[in-house]
């Protein structure tokens, strides 16, 4: 009986670390001020979610789609199954083929894991409708694509570390990790997930989508 009575007291306090976690992530308020003149991309920039589990699930790119969005950009989240990869596959595939008959263009951000998991499927599988792929890592972790020239234009945008955070979101992440077991995956701080380096993080991501303004505008 005793052991019941810990397993289900344990059960509870992980439920709620994973449930408090997300939301005190999602309710995250950090003030910015608008950068001026910002050149906007003509196409959509198209956020896709990661691996994700009960301990991170909500808000998966915290203040970056936010950010965007403030200064003028069109920006989406693509939310695919939480961390089955075959899934995840599937899903992504039947997107692309969705948008295609569509004929709608997106620039693509995706996190390290992403990346690995679909960038085989995106070097096959040409797709019209994805412009650029933006993937977000952190140092060192972005992984060298082969000697063949990657059809798509493609860079990885390598965030500062930094190892603070609340205990609990930390612990709720470690947990995390564990679940989904995945070797490449982002930091919370490269996630946008901290206070102290979201703000800076979204600068970079900013200066990024700049960059594929003008390429678009090249382009047009």
């Amino acid at each position: 009986m005793d052991i019941i009575l810990l397993a289900m007291a344990t059960t509870v306090f992980l439920l709620g670390l994973a449930l408090m976690s997300n939301r005190a992530r999602r309710r995250q308020e950090i003030a910015f001020e608008l950068k001026p003149n910002c050149l906007l991309t003509r196409w959509p920039l198209l956020f896709v979610t990661g691996p994700r589990s009960i301990f991170y699930f909500s808000s998966y790119w915290n203040l970056y789609t936010v950010f965007l969005a403030e200064h003028g950009y069109e920006v989406f989240t693509l939310h695919l199954p939480w961390n089955k990869k075959d899934l995840r596959k599937v899903r992504f595939e039947y997107f692309l083929k969705q948008q295609e008959d569509l004929g709608r263009r997106f620039h693509l951000v995706i996190d390290a894991p992403t990346w690995q998991e679909f960038q085989d499927l995106l070097r096959q599988r040409r797709s019209n409708c994805v412009i650029s792929i933006t993937e977000i890592t952190d140092p060192g972790q972005s992984r060298p694509q082969g000697l063949q020239a990657f059809p798509i234009p493609t860079t990885d945008i390598e965030m500062p570390v930094y190892n603070k955070g609340s205990l609990f979101l930390n612990i709720s992440y470690r947990l995390h990790k564990q679940l989904v077991r995945r070797t490449t995956l982002n930091s919370l701080s490269s996630l946008g997930a901290l206070p102290e380096s979201a703000l800076t993080n979204s600068m970079l991501l900013l200066e990024r989508a700049q960059t594929l303004a003008e390429m678009d505008l090249r382009d047009s």
